[in-house]
């Protein structure tokens, strides 16, 4: 896997409107290069979903990758997986699907976990949570359930559990103060016992939510530069509805007429998808790349775009200062802080809001934004492409969203004002750059973000930005020969039951 030139993903200004005659969806025209040139990396994707069962656990049957072992890509953790020999595989059947997980602890009087998976829980609310069993005999020493994290176990034996047929196993509880449920499933060892477990299930208790699975992922369309600049490449871009009905974008590590460049802006009229991604305008200058943010110095190597917004004709663009990047992990670096970049004249000047400043070591580093009539809400995550969790803040629309103090974090039962620490992550699993929309016709929000773990986008559905959020589910795979995705960004002028989205290959 290629490492990433993370200095190169500095912020530039940019374009000025130009003229066209390509139709933008609005009876407009805007003249575009007849010859347009395609933007290596970087792809146009179309995602569509149909309604299903609500469960906040991913992966509930181990069905994500039947072919491999048991101790795969996964969210679970296969304790028994790790030992040697190994105690957990596959069972020889299944309650559903092709695969169950088996767990074969022969060691006299040791626990082993047969597998563990954390799930974010809101506070003071009752959750339900179910799986399917079988065992050795009758009340062995199988126990299951959640493991509050800093709290209470809610488990029990797994009771009549048998050789001979799948067993459901419920236990109800409250989450209390925490946030955080382990789900698991583990016995106590003796020669010649086993367990198999299969089909997990963790709801609110009494819901009737449903929620969603993928009936297609693949890649629609290119992205082609447009305009009258020599650019034939991009790293990655972050896209955004800009003002007057037009589209912005942030691009990263471009190359133009053979020469490198760190970044660029680009804007278009285009925002008919059909026909792929166009822009048409990048940032001006006598070579067409003009920096818009230099990095200060001293710490301070780069100023990375992570998402975009406009409110009232004013831009804003969400980006962080770049510190370090680990010389024997290509995937974990360090940032001085993160803030808020804004422009009034149409992306053409930048300026740093100073009050608008979250830690470097917090958890809003990477964000995504998603707006309705009444709020901005900002996604966020800790510096890194596998950080572990994923929080949510909020403001309302019309506020000062340019002042980080104004500005509310779910805690998990309530949104706490000016303190980004109170924060409680909303999803547990392995995450990076996100973004996240609104599915009209199945009333879910869209979370999608990498998982280095898994191999491939994935994402996540909910009725509310806070959660409850659905367990982690498969949406586009790495490509073997093109490498993984990242960054994906959701194109913001698509309608009806699909959602459009550009993402980059490493």
């Amino acid at each position: 896997m290629k490492k990433i030139s993370y200095a190169a993903l500095l912020l530039l200004v940019p374009a000025l409107s130009a003229c066209s005659d390509k139709d933008n969806g609005n009876g407009g025209g805007e003249n575009l290069n007849p010859e347009p040139t395609q933007l290596t990396n970087l792809t146009l994707l179309k995602a569509s979903f149909v309604e299903d069962e609500f469960n906040m656990v991913s992966e509930p049957g181990f069905e994500m990758f039947p072919d491999e072992d048991i101790d795969y890509r996964s969210l679970w953790y296969f304790e028994g997986a790790f030992k040697t020999p190994k105690q957990a595989s596959k069972h020889t059947s299944a309650h559903s699907g092709a695969v169950a997980l088996k767990l074969d602890n022969p060691n006299d009087g040791s626990w082993c976990d047969a597998c563990l998976q954390s799930i974010a829980l809101k506070k003071g609310k009752d959750y339900t949570y179910t799986c399917f069993g079988q065992a050795s005999w009758a009340d062995m020493n199988v126990y299951t359930g959640v493991r509050l994290e800093g709290g209470p176990i809610y488990d029990a034996k797994a009771g009549d559990w048998n050789p001979d047929m799948w067993t459901e196993f419920t236990k109800e509880f409250n989450s209390g103060d925490f946030t955080q449920g382990n789900v698991f499933c583990g016995a106590w060892g003796f020669p010649g016992v086993w367990v198999a477990v299969d089909d997990f299930k963790l709801i609110p208790t009494g819901t009737t939510q449903t929620s969603t699975k993928p009936s297609s992922c693949m890649a629609v369309g290119t992205v082609s530069n447009a305009s009258f600049k020599n650019i034939s490449s991009v790293g990655k871009a972050v896209i955004w509805e800009g003002p007057n009905n037009t589209m912005s974008m942030a691009m990263s590590n471009i190359m133009a007429g053979g020469k490198h460049y760190d970044n660029a802006f680009a804007t278009s009229g285009d925002i008919n998808v059909e026909d792929g991604l166009y822009i048409s305008q990048v940032s001006p200058g006598n070579d067409g790349i003009v920096p818009v943010i230099e990095p200060s110095g001293a710490d301070e190597t780069a100023c990375v775009p992570t998402a975009g917004v406009t409110i009232n004709g004013k831009q804003y663009i969400h980006y962080y200062s770049f510190k370090s990047i680990d010389p024997e992990d290509s995937e974990a670096w360090t940032a001085n802080f993160s803030g808020l970049l804004s422009s009034e004249d149409g992306g053409k000047t930048w300026t740093r809001e100073v009050r608008g400043r979250w830690s470097g070591a917090g958890h809003f580093v990477q964000v995504a934004f998603y707006q309705n009539d009444k709020y901005l809400y900002m996604f966020g995550s800790d510096a890194g492409r596998s950080t572990p969790k994923i929080y949510v803040a909020r403001i309302k629309a019309d506020g000062d969203i340019a002042n980080a103090a104004n500005w509310t974090y779910w805690d998990g039962s309530e949104w706490v004002s000016g303190d980004p620490d109170a924060a409680a992550a909303v999803t547990y699993g392995n995450a990076s750059e996100m973004c996240v929309t609104y599915h009209e016709a199945l009333k879910r929000y869209i979370l999608i973000y990498r998982s280095s773990l898994t191999g491939a986008l994935v994402y996540r559905d909910a009725g509310a930005p806070e959660g409850d959020w659905s367990g982690q589910k498969l949406l586009m795979l790495d490509n073997d020969r093109q490498g993984g995705w990242f960054s994906p960004s959701v194109y913001p002028f698509a309608s009806g039951n699909d959602i459009y989205f550009i993402a980059s290959q490493l």
